[in-house]
């Protein structure tokens, strides 16, 4: 579905999730691996049995109109369940930047959120820690429904290379201040003592 049309009806999310099983923010640029890893657990989760659907809601204009229950992931699962019940009465996943919501129509949800109160919250606003935290989020309440999920592994991480070339730009600063130091400073004294010292 377009962004605009989803954007023209109050929950972006709503219209989303009612042909497709995940909704991530419009114009994140969220990495097409970071959001695959999502649709992957999923919809593994969902062919041994476990249909959840889930809604990463990463700043107030995800939620359109319903911007009131921003950093209010429960009570939001609840808003958003209800407006897809007519197609959709399975789970439903929040994930906010504060926590995580579930939802399942006439379903009591205890056991799932005393799974999901046990994870960490995202550890930052970024749209792809809270995707992260959305796969880790969907194997650990398969798993925990007897639906053994595995988490897909992290891909296109470059943090180890992104550290080097940081550690090497510190090296050339470092290089280049000693330098200049001794441009500045000592070559100009020790010219001075010479030519002191000179008959």
């Amino acid at each position: 579905m377009a962004a605009g049309a989803a954007r023209a009806d109050g929950d972006p999310a709503s219209d989303v999730l009612y042909t497709q099983w995940v909704f991530t923010p419009f114009g994140a640029g969220i990495p097409k691996e970071v959001s695959r890893r999502l649709d992957d657990v999923v919809q593994r989760a969902r062919a041994d049995g476990y249909p959840i659907k889930v809604a990463i809601i990463g700043s107030p204009p995800d939620l359109g109109t319903a911007y009131v229950l921003w950093r209010k992931p429960q009570p939001y699962a609840r808003f958003l369940g209800q407006e897809l019940v007519f197609l959709y009465k399975q789970r439903l996943l929040v994930v906010m930047p504060n926590g995580y919501g579930i939802y399942w129509y006439q379903h009591d949800t205890t056991a799932e959120r005393r799974t999901l109160a046990a994870l960490p919250p995202a550890s930052s606003a970024s749209t792809v820690d809270l995707v992260d935290r959305g796969v880790t989020a969907v194997a650990r309440l398969a798993s925990s429904a007897g639906h053994p999920v595995p988490v897909p592994p992290r891909v296109g991480v470059s943090e180890p290379s992104g550290g080097g070339s940081r550690l090497m730009d510190r090296v050339i600063i470092g290089v280049a201040a000693a330098a200049f130091i001794v441009l500045v400073i000592l070559v100009p004294t020790l010219l001075r003592r010479r030519i002191r010292t000179t008959p």
